[in-house]
């Protein structure tokens, strides 16, 4: 064991918390006042639509830049104000160097995107197609890949069944990046259009499978459209099961940095609909709207659950019933339900109409 005496520790100690309190912080800036005037007279030229003049000072900020980030940061500006002249082909130079410098930089996935851009609207739609695909294997997480996969398909003719291919190609490459689902999504796109509930299904289930909440961004619309093709189908208690397990995932996994999405309260709803519609379980549906209403405070259909649920009780409780509206009346001052409400106090329920009761908190 290395020993550390006294003074030498304290003054390690005393060097560490001065880097953690009062170290300007210097390392992450540029160090050259030529190229941060170059940069700034760059800007104000862009700013005024002087894209000659800008294009000339980002140069100039770019031959006198210390640091290969400032370097390319420059590039790139440069690059934006060529192609505002009208010079592409000279932003396409350029773009192309930042875009396969390695390693790759902040602007790297920008660079291939934006050329790909410019040589699609140039019409030269191959090496546009090679510049979205390479954004998307090589830079998933940098929120440009879902715009070039949508530009790229959007612009590539091709039959479903290439789409599907290449598709299917694509996604072992970026199945755990956050493009995952959107490779997923365009394939169920493909499905739709082709009218194949089948691999739609199958497509869907993985999508639910391989990207769960709360990293996945698609998942819960997966659930609620299996669930609709499911009922389609005449297969309700399996729609019940999905929205279960949907709900079971929003109880267990609250963790920092997770949030409720719209879709939880909606797979609620869901699932008193189906009881009460589907299977004929009114005394269910009525507590699935209860949990509804006291676990979703802040949602928008929470006012239209209370609704329903005053509906469904005047069947076996009017008092309930009532009881129900007369709180939804006093909680919502305005809406459909509040409308709806007024109405069916007015025919069914003895005394006065009650008023909305704002929260003084």
């Amino acid at each position: 064991m290395v020993k550390i005496f006294p003074n030498v520790r304290n003054g390690l100690c005393a060097a560490a918390l001065t880097c953690l309190v009062g170290c300007p912080p210097t390392l992450s800036r540029p160090h050259s006042e030529t190229h941060l005037d170059a940069m700034a007279e760059g800007g104000r030229h862009m700013r005024h639509g002087r894209d000659e003049q800008a294009a000339e000072a980002f140069d100039r900020g770019a031959q006198t830049a210390d640091r290969r980030v400032d370097q390319d940061e420059a590039r790139y500006r440069q690059s934006r104000a060529l192609e505002d002249a009208g010079r592409d082909e000279e932003a396409l130079v350029i773009l192309d160097a930042i875009g396969n410098r390695q390693p790759p930089s902040r602007r790297t996935a920008r660079a291939l995107y934006d050329g790909a851009k410019i040589r699609l609207r140039l019409g030269q739609d191959a090496m546009a197609y090679a510049g979205f695909e390479r954004v998307i294997r090589e830079h998933p997480d940098t929120g440009l890949g879902p715009r070039s996969l949508t530009l790229l398909l959007r612009a590539r003719e091709e039959p479903a069944e290439a789409r599907i291919a290449w598709l299917e190609g694509i996604y072992p490459e970026v199945r755990e990046s956050e493009m995952g689902d959107d490779i997923l999504a365009a394939m169920a796109d493909v499905f739709r259009v082709e009218e194949d509930e089948t691999s739609l299904r199958a497509t869907l289930e993985r999508m639910v499978a391989d990207h769960p909440y709360p990293q996945g961004h698609r998942w819960d619309d997966a659930i609620l459209e299996l669930v609709a093709l499911d009922r389609e189908n005449g297969e309700s208690e399996r729609a019940l099961e999905r929205l279960e397990a949907m709900l079971e995932r929003h109880e267990t996994t609250q963790m920092v940095g997770t949030y409720t999405l719209h879709a939880f309260p909606e797979a609620q709803r869901l699932r008193a609909e189906i009881l009460h519609r589907d299977l004929g379980r009114t005394r269910e549906a009525i507590r699935e709207y209860e949990t509804l209403i006291e676990t979703y405070e802040h949602s928008t259909i929470r006012d239209d659950a209370m609704l329903a649920r005053a509906e469904l009780l005047f069947a076996s409780d009017e008092q309930a019933a009532c009881d129900g509206l007369t709180e939804l009346l006093e909680s919502y001052e305005v809406g459909r339900a509040h409308r709806r409400a007024e109405t069916l106090f007015r025919e069914r329920c003895p005394g006065e109409l009650p008023t909305y009761q704002r929260d003084e908190d």
